[in-house]
């Protein structure tokens, strides 16, 4: 038992953390704008990266020394593709419904698939490409309609931001290799949050000259912790154990674990007062069977038992 809890344990908690996203995203933008929601998380994820280059520096750690420099044009790209993925994303678990938000993260291969396909010409694998047929379907249950009590302001257009970043952040994922080619996940990451930062500051400041900005502090006790969680929590503590159980489980059982995400993060929904229907139950349900399926799929491709038709 406790051998499973430290095999599993580290993947499980990052699945957790990135299923509270969403939610918590979605509960503080009630009363605080994106922007200022968004600069907020982002900066307290800098400055815990900030300590922990720190910390590894005066452990004689110089791995990722020199690996990092990026010419002005190659940063403003990599911080505008990973601040375009923020920006999106938040808006659209705070305008959206956060259980729509969390389905739509299991989606997340087939964007990255097609992205890749488009850009690089890698055809998607046939696994995934069956997937849609019960994804969309899935996709369209759990989106309720607009106005319908829905636990978000337009479910809709916030399912469209939330793949919209998801096209951002694959379009960044094809940029990271190639501009640090060298550099670790966690410098990776450091440098790409500081290059955003800049367009995070421009827009919230734009948004606050023209009148968008607000921040309600009714609750300041629990919006800001809330904050802090959703920074430390998926941005850090989510991508430092997502790289450690990637190293211990493999990236294809890893990858079966996000498909819980939708299932915690309607769980975390409900507990903060969006309480999903029996249509968006199977929905999500939908998109869990399909994104599973087409896994378990590439699994068998990828160890040579492979059950599907030959075209």
């Amino acid at each position: 038992m406790r051998a499973a809890l430290l095999l599993y344990g580290p993947v499980a908690v990052t699945v957790t953390m990135w299923s509270f996203q969403a939610p918590a995203l979605h509960e503080v933008g009630e009363r605080w704008d994106t922007a200022t929601l968004n600069l907020a998380r982002y900066m307290l994820a800098a400055l815990a990266f900030a300590v922990l280059a720190g910390i590894a520096a005066a452990r004689g750690d110089t791995s990722d020394a020199g690996t990092y420099r990026l010419a002005p044009a190659q940063g403003l790209m990599l911080g505008g593709l990973f601040a375009g993925f923020a920006l999106l994303f938040a808006g659209g678990a705070v305008i959206g419904n956060p259980v729509v938000s969390a389905t739509a993260s299991a989606v997340m291969p087939i964007t990255a698939s097609l992205v890749t396909w488009l850009v690089a010409g890698r055809r998607p694998e046939r696994a995934l490409l069956l997937a849609l047929f019960l994804v969309v379907p899935g996709a369209i249950l759990a989106t309720p309609a607009p106005g319908a009590d829905a636990g978000g302001d337009q479910p809709v257009i916030g399912l469209a931001l939330v793949l919209a970043a998801q096209v951002c952040w694959s379009l960044y994922s094809l940029a990271v290799p190639r501009l640090l080619p060298e550099a670790s996940t966690i410098a990776r990451s450091r440098i790409s949050i500081l290059w955003a930062l800049p367009f995070q500051l421009a827009i919230f400041l734009v948004g606050w000259a023209l009148g968008f900005g607000h921040a309600d502090l009714s609750f300041p006790v629990f919006d800001a912790t809330l904050t802090v969680a959703a920074a430390l929590g998926p941005l850090v503590l989510g991508l430092m154990l997502w790289n450690l159980s990637v190293a211990r489980l493999g990236l294809p059982v890893c990858a079966l674990f996000l498909n819980l995400v939708p299932v915690i993060g309607t769980l975390i929904a409900w507990g903060f007062g969006t309480v999903p229907t029996l249509t968006q139950i199977g929905g999500v349900a939908l998109v869990i069977v399909g994104m599973g399926s087409a896994q378990y799929r590439r699994r068998e491709t990828e160890d040579g038992r492979s059950h599907l038709p030959r075209n």
